[in-house]
């Protein structure tokens, strides 16, 4: 089963995800402060979470669901602790102010997925300066576009354009490679503090180092649409 868990204190937000078979799989982590912190308490309070049921699970007249998980919600303090679950994790069997904590969490839980614009061009610029084709003779890396996708989490595309000293792409040692200064263009993805996607001139993939692999439904109509062409 995979569990994701994110625990919060007075100074980080931490989530954590596993795999199948419940092994560590990946940490996200963002610096929290003590006053959100303590609004974080008293919505807790606010909702009386204290004394809500420790589990809630569906009753007659819901509707059932499936394959969503189970959700449990715990307030660890020095003098009290209590731990409230959700089976299945569905917002029609919670009530109200279990709710509200619930979509609070949710919003944590996105900020300890976020990056923020200036992380993922830290993020994209530090990849491609230590990647196969521009570390090979690659010089004069510019920022050309950045927008953001606002997906959950969100991606961050960016592009770039920088010069090879060379023809080609990828490490080009002992190959037989042009002397022509070779102007390129390479859109990142980065989502989750990482590069998701790296393409060269929209035809090469920089993190399998290939040609980028061409749709085969586009090869298709592009070649019956040849066809058409000779036909008529």
């Amino acid at each position: 089963m995979q569990l994701q868990e994110l625990t919060v204190n007075s100074t980080t937000v931490v989530f954590t995800t596993s795999d199948n078979d419940g092994n560590f799989k990946k940490t996200y982590e963002k610096p929290f402060n003590e006053t959100a912190f303590r609004e974080l308490i008293d919505l807790f309070e606010e909702n009386g979470f204290l004394q809500m049921e420790e589990s809630y699970v569906p009753q007659e007249g819901q509707p059932i669901v499936t394959d969503v998980g189970t959700l449990e919600i715990s307030l660890l303090e020095e003098t009290r602790t209590k731990t409230v679950t959700v089976d299945p994790y569905y917002s029609e069997y919670m009530p109200e102010g279990l709710q509200e904590i619930d979509a609070t969490l949710v919003e944590l839980r996105g900020y300890a997925l976020s990056t923020s614009p200036e992380e993922a061009e830290r993020i994209a610029e530090t990849w491609i300066e230590t990647s196969p084709t521009y570390s090979f003779d690659g010089f004069d890396l510019k920022l050309e576009s950045h927008e953001v996708i606002e997906t959950f989490p969100e991606q961050h595309i960016l592009n770039y354009t920088f010069t090879s000293r060379h023809g080609g792409y990828g490490n080009r040692t002992d190959q037989i490679v042009t002397e022509v200064l070779t102007p390129h263009s390479i859109e990142v993805i980065v989502s989750e503090g990482a590069v998701r996607s790296a393409v060269i001139d929209g035809e090469w993939d920089e993190i399998a180092q290939r040609p980028l692999e061409e749709d085969p439904d586009t090869a298709t109509i592009l070649q019956e649409f040849q066809e058409l062409k000779e036909i008529l």
